[in-house]
């Protein structure tokens, strides 16, 4: 365990120990990500003798099957509570957990926010003007996912937690490197080794991310038939493929936002540098799922959409009624951005590098 994450563990400790109640919350429509670092974190809370609970306020028909699935088998077992449930419980000597985001409006406790005895940030995604203030805050845009982090902290405890447990955070892990293809270390493979020691089963966890068929022919069909390809060439060995996707056939459909995910995830199959999918997740609501590789940071891109992430897994959310609208504001700052890439890479001076005779 490194400086930092041993800090993380000190001031989460704090955190637990200092208050009567703890309330672990995600971004809204949580994913493997969320859902699994929140669980961690809960089992991390119990550890030190504190009560804690898991807020989930989305309806079922939001969420993918395989969260669903986590949630309704394991409602009582984590503590997993809606609005109102949470209403009830929370008092002056409570504090919340946010995890696997640190935006202040992709969460559904947002006004009680203010309230809270503490509050601690654990997230993997670059921070912004909409950064929810907390006490004690840990972002880290280049570790693979807040599982990854929770899972660090949970294995130092030398604590044998339930099966379910590491089959939850391994889950978050194989989500957000696409499967161990994206934004990978030798830690990410590290940990998820740890989960494995501790009873997480791939086999389980795979079953967790078969796709129902209706989601499956959705995301196929968003990619196949409704995807742009662009070159931006300035010299031969600077040339960078971006795909545009969205429904250009029927414009107007609503999409969970795993699913616009998923779609961008399948995209990185191709040659391509980097990814956007786009659709509305509710009527004048749009989502950007943005994936990159090599130089192009989608993050950076995201974050002037009103969204953020880090270089290689990235989002954004605009209010619109015109998607092929926002379409075309993406890609002007996507051209901007990897023009703007061209010219540092111009200006950086030759090294010169001596060889050996």
């Amino acid at each position: 365990m490194d400086e930092i994450v041993r800090c993380l563990k000190k001031n989460l400790t704090e955190v637990i120990r200092d208050s009567s109640k703890v309330f672990i919350v995600g971004h809204n429509e949580p994913d493997f990500d969320s859902i699994g670092s929140a669980i961690g974190l809960l089992t991390i809370c119990r550890l030190h003798g504190r009560k804690a609970y898991i807020v989930v306020n989305d309806a079922d028909m939001h969420l993918e099957p395989g969260v669903k699935e986590i949630i309704s088998k394991n409602r009582k077992a984590f503590n997993i509570i809606d609005m109102n449930t949470f209403k009830a419980l929370v008092n002056k000597n409570s504090s919340v957990i946010i995890t696997d985001t640190n935006k202040d409006y992709l969460v559904s406790i947002r006004e009680h926010l203010p309230a809270f005895k503490h509050r601690l940030i654990v997230d993997h995604h670059a921070p912004d003007e909409h950064t929810i203030d907390a006490e004690y805050s840990f972002i880290n845009p280049n570790v693979s996912s807040a599982s990854e982090i929770v899972s660090e902290i949970l294995n130092s405890y030398r604590y044998r937690y339930d099966p379910m447990v590491a089959n939850c955070l391994l889950a978050g892990i194989e989500l957000d490197t696409n499967h161990y293809q994206n934004n990978t270390t030798d830690k990410t493979h590290d940990v998820a080794e740890n989960l494995i020691k501790h009873g997480a089963d791939p086999k389980v966890v795979a079953k967790l991310f078969k796709t129902e068929f209706e989601t499956d022919r959705r995301i196929n069909n968003l990619v196949f038939n409704g995807t742009l390809f662009e070159k931006y060439e300035r010299e031969i060995f600077q040339t960078r493929h971006v795909s545009f996707t969205l429904n250009r056939e029927a414009p107007e459909t609503i999409y969970r936002k795993e699913e616009i995910a998923k779609a961008s995830d399948k995209m990185l199959k191709y040659r391509i540098d980097a990814a956007f999918v786009m659709g509305f997740v509710k009527e004048g609501l749009i989502s950007i799922s943005a994936r990159g590789k090599n130089q192009i940071d989608v993050g950076a891109i995201m974050s002037k959409m009103n969204g953020g992430g880090n270089a290689h897994s990235a989002g954004g959310r605009i209010t619109s009624d015109n998607i092929l609208e926002v379409e075309e504001q993406l890609m002007q700052i996507v051209a901007e951005s990897i023009e703007q890439i061209d010219k540092n890479a111009q200006e950086q001076p030759l090294q010169k590098i001596k060889l050996p005779i």
